[in-house]
């Protein structure tokens, strides 16, 4: 029997001490524009978290559900551990945003009426199969593309550099623009493979703990988005 004592860092907080940042919330710093480093503030992790907006043809109820995800990211500020309390609630958002989103069209695959609903792995291959939801409008995509078009370019100029006899050349990232081939990463495909895999372990219960869950707020802000898109 594991006797251990739970962490005062991880037991129920006093009246007193509710308040205070958790003790690892220090730990979490950042480099500024000088070159020197500082922790991150409670107000930088706010602009941080609140900067994904579900759009206004997302149905109300999904926007609320997500809005508890972005307070649930805020107060790991103050209780560590809500950070996977954080990201299993947006990755519900996801999965209750396909459901009201696919109902309606196909009522046979997940309506009211059916017995045994499909899990985030089924409604997310249903909706890349309808073309619901694709690569285009993922930011991952595109700062990937961005990255195979510098390592490109960058290439490029070393063997310019090697025919001209050159020490060194430069070129503005500005300039670099992702072609077709770029984008042959199928950032979806990885989403629909490994987001159910995260919500699946947090559903049957877990110790899995880290601080890097705003790359799935991405994500399920990117997928919303163009289950629900503007007019």
């Amino acid at each position: 029997m594991d006797s251990e004592p739970v962490s005062s860092a991880d037991k129920l907080r006093d009246a007193a001490s509710a308040l205070e940042p958790d003790p690892r919330a220090c730990m979490t710093t950042a480099i500024r524009a000088d070159g020197s480093t500082s922790m991150v503030t409670l107000a930088e992790r706010h602009a941080i978290v609140a900067g994904f907006e579900l759009n206004l043809a997302v149905p109300l109820k999904v926007r609320v559900h997500f809005e508890t995800a972005k307070n649930l990211y805020l107060y790991a500020w103050f209780v560590y551990r809500f950070y996977p309390v954080a990201e299993q609630q947006a990755l519900a958002t996801l999965e209750f945003s396909l459901r009201e989103r696919l109902a309606p069209l196909f009522p046979e695959f997940c309506g009211p009426s059916v017995k045994r609903l499909p899990g985030l792995s089924g409604l997310l291959d249903k909706a890349c199969k309808e073309k619901l939801i694709s690569n285009t409008g993922l930011r991952a995509n595109e700062r990937l593309a961005h990255m195979r078009a510098r390592d490109r370019a960058s290439r490029e100029r070393i063997r310019e550099m090697d025919a001209r006899g050159l020490d060194e050349m430069s070129f503005e990232d500005a300039d670099v623009v992702p072609q077709p081939e770029d984008y042959a990463h199928d950032s979806l495909k990885v989403f629909a493979d490994t987001l159910p895999f995260f919500r699946n372990t947090y559903a049957h219960g877990s110790s899995m703990l880290h601080p890097t869950v705003l790359g799935t707020f991405e994500t399920v802000t990117d997928l919303v988005n163009q289950l629900y898109p503007l007019e």
